[in-house]
């Protein structure tokens, strides 16, 4: 038996890669936040806010991953009273095991709504005792973050993450003559309930200085005595969803409270506050819901003091790009001696990947 060869010939075939070249490109969105609103009082204003249309915030974000360990994201926010860095970090995911790490500005993880940006809020506005204790924008400064994944051993799930900080935050620590660092612990408790609901608990604890050090606007050297201001907080969060109606039915209870108390000179400030909210999804489209605010004012001798808000909503989404929510916001207490009602109607839109990423 004769075995004939073929010999085959052999192509040449040349890759240039060129096309593959946007894979290295970071993902870029861009996201619009606008609202009207209208005061219903005598004047149609107040000291802080007039009846009228506002263009609140054009965010750009990017995002991309570095290489198999890591991955950055960047969000930047214009706005017509200028432009500010929202947050720029580095996220190495396996720094160690069960370990990642974070470096740059970030939203810190006090709780669970400061995290998020105000595109992304269930309600317009964050809650009332959000902003009066940690400040209008909450807390956003500059550092590391450690998210430790630990075995489970107090829930199906457990995470700690510690953040180390400057003390940028001018309501609570030293503005821009901070005193570093802040510590921010944050541990975090899951449950599944079912396979339709889950209960999460948060309990979060922070340390940091309120005394100035540095240089004034007059090159004035200031080196006060040490003060600290130290916050706790808890979070609650409920969540259902049938498994085979998630597109349409959803129910979400979400609770936080926050203490604060910041030493001064010859004083302190104790502060607490919080909020409640529910909110229920009847349809693929439609979310309704309330929040319940309640804080006092950070201030010394604050303990006869206070602040209420109720805050119903109704959210359509006409697309997952584009969102409306009508919401009515009855702020009253204390402080005010006329309470103020507040009609908006917000519109959210989205370009990109990301859609309204809370990050």
């Amino acid at each position: 038996v004769s075995t004939e060869k073929v010999n085959k010939k052999k192509t040449k075939v040349f890759k240039s890669g060129q096309r593959s070249l946007q894979a290295i490109n970071p993902e870029i969105s861009v996201t619009g936040d606008m609202f009207g609103q209208y005061i219903t009082n005598n004047n149609n204003f107040t000291k802080s806010e007039r009846s009228g249309f506002y263009f609140r915030t054009l965010g750009i974000h990017l995002q991309g991953g570095l290489d198999p360990f890591s991955f950055a994201k960047v969000a930047v926010e214009f706005s017509p009273g200028g432009v500010g860095l929202g947050e720029a970090y580095i996220t190495l995911n396996k720094f160690v095991s069960r370990v990642s790490l974070t470096a740059g500005k970030f939203r810190q993880q006090f709780g669970v709504v400061n995290r998020w940006h105000v595109h992304s809020l269930d309600q317009q506005d964050f809650p009332l005792a959000l902003k009066t204790i940690l400040g209008k924008e909450g807390l956003n400064q500059i550092g590391i973050s450690l998210d430790w994944t630990i075995p489970a051993f107090t829930s199906d799930a457990n995470d700690l993450i510690i953040q180390i900080t400057n003390g940028q935050n001018k309501n609570l620590f030293s503005g821009d003559l901070f005193s570093f660092p802040s510590v921010l612990g944050h541990f975090k408790n899951y449950w599944d309930l079912s396979q339709n609901t889950y209960l999460e608990l948060g309990l979060t604890g922070m340390i940091g200085k309120n005394n100035l050090r540095g240089y004034d606007a007059n090159s004035s050297l200031l080196l006060e005595d040490t003060r600290t201001t130290t916050l706790g907080g808890v979070d609650l969060t409920l969540f259902w969803q049938p498994v085979n109606q998630a597109l349409y039915k959803s129910f979400t209870w979400r609770t936080e409270f926050y203490y604060a108390n910041k030493e001064l000179l010859n004083n302190r400030i104790k502060t607490w506050g919080g909020y409640s909210y529910v909110e229920y999804k009847f349809a693929e489209q439609w979310q309704v819901g309330t929040r319940f605010d309640y804080t006092q004012p950070f201030e010394i001798n604050n303990s006869s003091k206070y602040s209420y808000q109720f805050v119903p909503y109704i959210t359509w989404w006409q697309s997952h790009w584009v969102k409306m929510r009508l919401q009515y916001n009855y702020l009253n207490g204390s402080e005010l001696s006329n309470a103020v009602s507040t009609l908006r109607l917000q519109m959210v839109w989205a370009v990109g990947p990301h859609k309204h990423d809370r990050y």
